[in-house]
């Protein structure tokens, strides 16, 4: 029943075009994020679509609570998908940006370009996977980790370069931890496949977020930090289609959400939301580049690849040769041919 209110409400809202009451609006129900299922949602969302904000995603829950991936109606074109006819998009607050003046002349950065700043947000339409023609082909995703067994090794290589403090993998009683201290990040030796990236995004997260973290075990503070570097954590293997859930919610329970304000759990949301599309977005830099990575090959593997390239071509020309001469009569031939019709 509340979730019917809620979307009657956010309608009405959205009739009116009223962008400054929407974003107070979601701001006021914040408060829904606290329950976990709603939380899970959130972060599952962040996963599929990480390019969208915090707001956006809350806006776009609020019309659908289980909506699937979105794009707008141009991105869902560039990759050979259309819109079904009929069907009316979910909205979102889109940013309007304006070039920058200062006493009358454009300000312009350090390469020339002109500066912009936001004037506002008005609203735009995205739709969501199950309003394309083309739904029922679209291509399902395989467990990353499942795919190849080199896969843990290429993501925890691209989560290497990444991060911006040194990894060491030793024995440790612990899955592993971030020392500001020392700016390393130390993972237990024993992790193996998707625990082992798990936890070393979840430490990454904190080199990146929490470098100058005085926190202290149980005090508001570690539990917001706590809360960020778990979550971004699973949505980050989840775009990997690296599932976390069952340790992640059990985890994120512990630190309680329900204990911590509306604006400490907005600001928590979207951190989580910069901090992993960030992190995703280079992973699969990394991951491009390893892909494309061909190893080098030594001056006698390619003197022997050449030589062998060099005999397949003479033996296909020396068949080809052999085919087009006439085909010489044996002797035996010969003698019955010579003979042919005698006696007959």
């Amino acid at each position: 029943m509340g979730d019917n209110k809620e979307q009657t409400d956010i309608q009405s809202l959205l009739a009116q075009k009223d962008t400054t009451k929407l974003s107070s609006f979601l701001k006021e129900q914040i408060s829904d994020y606290k329950n976990s299922e709603m939380f899970k949602k959130y972060l599952d969302f962040v996963a599929k679509c990480p390019k969208y904000s915090s707001r956006n995603i809350r806006m776009l829950q609020k019309q659908k609570p289980n909506i699937g991936h979105v794009g707008t109606f141009t991105k869902w074109k560039e990759q050979g998908y259309h819109i079904k006819k009929g069907e009316h998009g979910y909205k979102i607050l889109m940013p309007n940006f304006r070039n920058k003046y200062e006493n009358g002349k454009p300000v312009l950065d350090e390469k020339g370009k002109k500066v912009q700043e936001l004037k506002g947000f008005s609203i735009g339409t995205v739709f969501e996977d199950k309003q394309l023609v083309e739904y029922e082909n679209l291509p399902k995703q395989v467990e990353y980790l499942n795919q190849d067994p080199n896969n843990t090794k290429d993501l925890f290589m691209a989560l290497s370069e990444v991060s911006e403090v040194k990894i060491g993998l030793k024995p440790l009683e612990v899955d592993g931890f971030y020392s500001p201290q020392d700016k390393c990040i130390f993972i237990n030796a024993n992790l193996h496949g998707a625990d082992l990236i798990h936890t070393l995004i979840h430490e990454v997260t904190h080199s990146k977020l929490h470098t100058k973290s005085e926190a202290i075990f149980g005090d508001k503070q570690y539990t917001l930090q706590e809360l960020e570097a778990e979550s971004t954590a699973y949505i980050v293997a989840n775009n990997y289609d690296i599932d976390t859930s069952k340790y992640t919610m059990g985890y994120l329970n512990s630190w309680g959400l329900d204990k911590i304000s509306n604006e400490e759990l907005q600001g928590v949301m979207e951190n989580i939301q910069k901090t992993a599309r960030g992190l995703i977005e280079k992973i699969d830099l990394e991951l491009e580049k390893r892909k494309n990575l061909e190893p080098k090959k030594s001056k006698l593997q390619i003197e022997i690849q050449e030589a062998k390239k060099e005999q397949k071509e003479m033996l296909k020309k020396h068949e080809e040769k052999q085919k087009k001469k006439p085909k010489k009569e044996s002797k035996l031939d010969s003698f019955k041919n010579k003979f042919k019709g005698k006696g007959e």
